[in-house]
């Protein structure tokens, strides 16, 4: 009789809230599967028929792993819907799937920035293991019945090898930390790309394009993290701050937005790992200022100081 009061008075979202909740615990309670209307037995240590050991120990810390009663069990997807994908390594080594799941809603919106077919309906990550025991997570996007799907891949923009959406190198940017967008590019080749970025920011201050870009470039200051407008496009709210016009020819010039931060899921540890944004030759942090100097007194030596002063102000 206590126990239907008590469940009478638990408002109608407990009972979807709770799969949410209790699916993070590794024991059942009894208390737990009372309220959900289940039979405990306190002299056998039973609970909907799986012994529960002596309820009067600790449970939330046993080792245990015991589901939850079937209608409070949180969706999945069968296996049977995965059965005719295959998953190979970058060295097109066959590779088994270990384990699957729905993708976190989280991601699954960071993913839908550059796969549009990640946006809507079922969307799966898939961990798979190859010979050599490397994990790599694949995506897939179950199809209209659910009873098959769809590996999502893309390719790396800059070595247009084939990435799955987890391979890809995730970016956002200082004004607007925590909006996290996907670049179709692989740590190996951005690795590499940030190796050329600092002299080609170089360059386009010692010949820059227009004096629009040049004054702007000289506002901004010295760039020592990694940039680049295809990889990693500014958003349009924050364009204007990052574009100039060419005075001459009308043409729209980007400029340099250094990222805020990087990271690259990593498919073993299911977690993410975060990546270092600073340029190969580019001044650490303690050195900028200095560093800046010395080149602004090198450019004030080739235009003159005159030209330069009036661009710092602006002018």
């Amino acid at each position: 009789q206590a126990n239907r009061e008590l469940k009478a008075q638990l408002p109608l979202y407990w009972y979807f809230a709770a799969p949410l909740y209790f699916g993070l615990v590794t024991e059942r309670s009894p208390a737990l599967c009372t309220l959900a209307g289940a039979q405990t037995s306190a002299a056998t240590g039973t609970c909907c028929g799986v012994d529960v050991g002596d309820p009067t120990e600790e449970t939330l810390n046993s080792e245990r792993a015991v589901a939850l009663p079937a209608s409070m069990a949180a969706p999945s997807v069968p296996a049977e819907s995965l059965a005719g994908l295959k998953f190979v390594n970058a060295d097109d080594e066959a590779m088994t799937m270990q384990s699957h799941r729905l993708l976190e809603p989280e991601r699954k919106k960071i993913f839908a920035s550059a796969f549009a077919e990640c946006a809507d309906g079922q969307v799966v990550a898939i961990v798979a293991k190859g010979p050599s025991g490397d994990s790599k997570e694949f995506t897939a996007v179950l199809k209209g019945d659910g009873a098959s799907a769809e590996l999502v891949m893309g390719s790396c923009q800059i070595t247009f090898e084939d990435l799955t959406p987890a391979d890809c190198i995730e970016y956002s940017f200082a004004e607007e930390p925590g909006q996290w967008n996907l670049a179709q590019v692989s740590l190996e080749a951005l690795e590499t790309y940030r190796g050329m970025k600092f002299d080609a920011w170089k360059s386009m201050l010692d010949k820059p394009t227009c004096e629009a870009q040049f004054r702007r470039m000289l506002s901004i200051g010295v760039v020592t993290q990694l940039f680049d407008p295809q990889l990693f496009p500014t958003p349009d709210s924050l364009k204007s701050q990052y574009q100039v016009t060419d005075e001459r020819t009308g043409k729209l010039i980007q400029l340099p937005h250094p990222v805020g931060e990087l990271r690259v899921w990593n498919a073993g540890k299911q977690q993410y790992d975060t990546i270092d944004t600073h340029l190969t030759g580019a001044p650490v942090e303690s050195d900028k200022a200095s560093w800046w100097t010395e080149f602004l007194d090198k450019l004030r030596k080739e235009h003159g100081d005159e030209y330069i002063a009036g661009l710092l102000a602006g002018k």
